[in-house]
């Protein structure tokens, strides 16, 4: 155990992320204080502090790092979310989506429905913004608004 304290000071010393120097600190008091101390020391339970000690000792220093956690896997599949993507970003230049109607794309195609939520979600990791098209002057010339639109698609 003594070598672990000597590895947790060495290591505090290169160590930059205050997240994991803070973890460090915690498996090094836990290496000399009971668990209860330490915890109310980092404002956090003991079973945290015997968690990180323990994941410390079984993996060193990358034990201290978070973990990257699946998550719960997609209704559809990527090919069909990519198909339901690529109609959506094609029929999206001039009037733009509603959430409902990309709702509606997605269980006509899939025959899953999400919440409006998720579909918004769904939408933002296709690149889609949530902004709402302002509604259009109502006493603007219709030559005008021509004129407008082929400035914007030049550009």
């Amino acid at each position: 155990m003594k070598n672990k304290i000597v590895n947790v000071s060495a290591t505090l010393k290169r160590v930059k992320n205050p997240q994991i120097r803070e973890r460090l600190l915690m498996v090094q008091d836990s290496c000399t204080n009971p668990l209860r101390n330490v915890a109310k020391k980092f404002g956090c339970t003991h079973g945290k502090i015997d968690f990180w000690k323990k994941r410390f000792e079984k993996q060193g220093l990358r034990g201290l790092y978070d973990q990257p956690r699946t998550g719960r896997p997609t209704k559809i599949t990527k090919k069909d979310a990519e198909k339901i993507r690529k109609t959506v970003r094609k029929h999206n230049i001039k009037k733009g989506w509603r959430t409902t109607h990309i709702r509606e794309e997605i269980r006509k195609e899939t025959g899953v429905t999400y919440s409006k939520r998720q579909v918004i979600r769904i939408s933002q990791s296709w690149g889609l913004s949530k902004i709402k098209p302002r509604p259009r002057y109502a006493y603007s010339k219709k030559e005008d608004r021509e004129e407008f639109l082929k400035k914007t698609e030049d550009s």
